[in-house]
């Protein structure tokens, strides 16, 4: 069986690093536009991004229909570039292919639903249209879409590509997110209720400690430093950069208490 974990890396708003345990059943491929991409343990698939109007759309393409540019998988995870692998993928990947599903899912691990979503990514400006996302969310609840039925924390997702239903779901996804342009968390919902796509819940959430995944900040994003970001990624495989982490989080906790001190003063 021929298996496979891709993640994309476009216009240098992430940075990968290494497998921390490499699974010898197991591809890891980066989806990138930059030839001078090189990091052990990720075999580089360079393309050109020229037809995408950003680099944020060129991951969704990817993300979503990446399984056929990546030919010859059974099944296949989909990782952001900000998602570092701890350990064998393939015991993931052979649990859900148990289930006979099409996708492996995981819930989000703060909201329930498209409603409060598209609420919170209002308020912490993470649209450039509100109105747009507005408009898109109030089309699937007037064709009768169930709201709360399950928010997907799209950040990992597991594919069995030999699933005769996958790509006409997967395809619908692209195409509800190139008509809106907003988040795709906010379609996929609606993809799994329209096209009844057999999908499996993984259990917890990546976010929390697992033996698969480790997630650390996006290297472009705009409220945590570079170093930081390097530090985090790095803690999964050096106990100097767990070290260093600690002291980070410790200097913060510091710095908020003097500041509600300061703020209790006045």
């Amino acid at each position: 069986m021929q298996l496979l974990v891709y993640t994309c890396v476009f216009g240098g708003y992430d940075r990968i690093y290494p497998p921390v345990e490499m699974d010898p059943s197991i591809d890891y491929v980066a989806i990138t536009d930059d030839p001078a991409l090189n990091v052990r343990g990720w075999r580089p698939h360079l393309v050109d991004n020229s037809q995408f109007s950003s680099a944020r759309i060129a991951n969704r393409f990817y993300k979503m229909l990446g399984h056929r540019i990546l030919t010859g998988y059974d099944a296949g995870i989909y990782v952001d570039g900000n998602v570092r692998i701890l350990g064998p993928s393939s015991r993931l990947l052979s649990k859900f292919l148990q289930t006979g599903t099409a996708v492996g899912l995981y819930r989000h691990s703060k909201r329930d639903c498209v409603r409060s979503e598209v609420a919170t990514c209002i308020k912490m400006g993470k649209v450039d249209d509100a109105r747009r996302i507005e408009e898109e969310l109030n089309t699937y609840l007037s064709e009768g879409f169930p709201d709360r039925q399950g928010l997907v924390e799209a950040t990992v997702l597991l594919k069995n590509h030999a699933h005769p239903e996958l790509d006409s779901a997967m395809e619908l996804w692209w195409n509800l997110y190139s008509r809106y342009g907003t988040r795709d968390q906010i379609s996929l919902p609606y993809v799994l209720w329209k096209t009844g796509l057999p999908h499996h819940w993984n259990p917890g959430s990546f976010r929390d400690e697992n033996p698969y995944f480790g997630v650390y900040p996006h290297f472009a994003a705009l409220d945590v430093s570079a170093r930081y970001a390097h530090t985090r990624a790095r803690s999964y495989d050096s106990r100097f950069y767990l070290g260093l982490l600690a002291a980070w989080h410790a200097k913060w906790r510091i710095q908020r208490y003097f500041r509600a001190r300061k703020g209790q003063i006045r």
